[in-house]
């Protein structure tokens, strides 16, 4: 598709994509990764996408060459990392790599004002909107210009948000709810600002300047709040909403759940005791068991679901196969989401970016022993005609 270009050509092993894939679960189990028939060479590309206002957006995907499966079309996942950092230098992660392998679309991005400059890591045009409504608008404009891919199986695009990205995830989700994203990984999200700020955790700090609403009940943090609390918006997003929490949060410490049983409970159905709309919801994976589309009363821990057992962090690669599972239960399913009604995004050609070197990505890739590896790596510059 016009304004995609390839950057560099990685051919991973079998036996590489399955051990980066594989992560662990609650209770002490290990979930397996499903295990990929086939294991794809992937390209790296990167492109500008403009966004609703206008910037332009400095966009990474990494994905099955092209050229080699003409007319293959594959599931997509959009990344979203947390705290308030740059997207795309996650395309060089290993994990997200070895998901392309197994026949995945990747796509990256660095919301406004976000970027170091460095190659595979360019600035966006724009200000920092500490994941606001502007960054919730990039993430609808590049989720559009993914789902016009001529690779990408429209019907099953994923987002996957860490902590704080769920501000960015869910904003967008259930302000656009007409987009074609089939589901919503959210990795520990902290969902209004009290968790935001710590607030909750009694060591309370200033996030882009903000205090929570709580210490600071003004009108103008208040509405400063009211565009990054993910539970003001997640209960309008119709697809599959999977909640990750383990016994000790990533950032709340040990026991802390308000954040996840409040999210849960504002997606699920209404005629299952919710407030919201998602087609589906769970607490962690299906190596977990928790049943499908329940709510929880947070004061009353008999009701809570199965946690992941220590922390997230014990389980690498966990989010990447709960990725696979998610787009394996959407490919098994009708499709949801906003298919009759794809947004119509203006997508710039790299090579329109005057004086921003495009294709320059240095791929460093990490794989095990078992891993085989053989590259083919070129780069190339372009530039604004004058």
């Amino acid at each position: 598709m016009r304004g995609w270009r390839a950057a560099g050509m990685v051919g991973l092993a079998a036996a590489a994509g399955a051990a980066l894939l594989l992560g662990g679960g609650g209770a002490g189990r290990k979930a397996a990764a499903a295990p990929a028939s086939i294991t794809y060479t992937v390209e790296a590309i990167e492109t500008w996408v403009t966004a609703p206002n206008g910037n332009q957006v400095y966009t990474r995907i990494v994905q099955p060459a092209l050229a080699l499966y003409p007319g293959e079309r594959f599931p997509a996942l959009i990344a979203i990392p947390g705290g308030t950092g740059a997207g795309t230098p996650l395309a060089d992660n290993p994990g997200y790599r070895g998901l392309a392998a197994s026949g995945f679309v990747v796509a990256v991005f660095n919301p406004e004002g976000r970027g170091t400059g460095q190659p595979g890591n360019l600035r966006s045009d724009g200000a920092e909107d500490c994941n606001g409504f502007v960054h919730q608008d990039d993430l609808k404009a590049v989720i559009g210009s993914a789902a016009l891919l001529p690779n990408v199986d429209a019907s099953n695009i994923g987002v996957e948000t860490s902590s704080f990205g769920i501000a960015i995830g869910a904003g967008a989700l259930g302000r656009y709810p007409s987009l074609p994203v089939a589901y919503l990984v959210d990795q520990e999200g902290p969902h209004d600002s009290r968790v935001i700020t710590f607030y909750d955790a009694g060591r309370e700090v200033a996030v882009c300047g903000h205090l929570s609403a709580v210490t600071d009940p003004s009108a103008s943090n208040v509405a400063f709040w009211t565009e990054r609390e993910a539970v003001r918006y997640i209960g309008d997003y119709p697809g599959r909403y999977l909640r990750m929490q383990a016994e000790i949060d990533h950032a709340q410490g040990a026991g802390y759940f308000r954040h996840t049983i409040e999210m849960i409970d504002a997606a699920t159905q209404q005629a299952y005791g919710g407030a919201g709309s998602a087609l589906w919801t769970r607490v962690n994976g299906s190596d977990v068991g928790n049943a499908i589309n329940a709510v929880y009363v947070l004061s009353d821990p008999s009701t809570h679901p199965i946690w992941v057992s220590g922390r997230l962090s014990d389980y690498p690669g966990l989010g990447i196969t709960y990725d696979r599972e998610m787009a394996a239960l959407v490919a098994a399913a009708p499709a949801v989401g906003g298919m009759t009604d794809l947004p119509e995004v203006t997508e710039s050609p790299a090579a329109a970016r005057d004086g921003r070197p495009v294709g320059y990505l240095p791929w460093t890739v990490l794989l095990g022993a078992s891993a085989a590896l053989s590259a083919c790596v070129w780069y190339a510059r372009s530039h604004r005609s004058s």
